[in-house]
């Protein structure tokens, strides 16, 4: 999870969210012991073919990006997304912060609709089959 930058789109910008990235990936690495090397690669792969230029349409508004969210097949359904996203939305709403995130999975988008995202954009990713998902959660009261 991140949060925003007034200076989207400019050279700092991206290069703090590669810095984040990095760092994502860092501490990542120990899930390889779960979904195996290949996995891991996999999903590295889709999140560099990735755009979050989207995002520059939610201007100057402050938000949270929630930057990748798995859960392993036999762990889905015992309420682990709801102890990510709660908590998030949460300080979201405290803050009066939107939430962005992105999913390539289209079975995903009915549960993040539970939670309130909306669908603001769908980017097919290059050299792939895969459409990225662009969704917000707006907090009440937000601009």
């Amino acid at each position: 999870m991140f949060h925003s930058e007034r200076q989207t789109g400019t050279l700092l910008s991206n290069v703090n969210y590669m810095k984040q990235i990095g760092l994502a990936i860092i501490k990542s690495l120990p899930i390889c012991k779960i979904i195996g090397v290949r996995g891991f690669i996999r999903g590295l792969s889709i999140l560099l073919n990735m755009s979050s230029s989207w995002l520059s349409m939610l201007g100057d508004q402050k938000y949270m990006h929630l930057d990748m969210l798995v859960v392993q097949q036999r762990y889905r359904g015992q309420g682990f997304v709801s102890k990510i996203i709660k908590p998030l939305l949460d300080e979201c709403q405290d803050k009066k912060y939107l939430c962005s995130l992105e999913t390539q999975t289209p079975s995903n988008i009915p549960m993040y609709e539970h939670y309130k995202f909306c669908m603001v954009k769908v980017i097919p990713l290059q050299n792939s089959s895969l459409e990225q998902y662009c969704m917000v959660y707006t907090p009440d009261g937000a601009q």
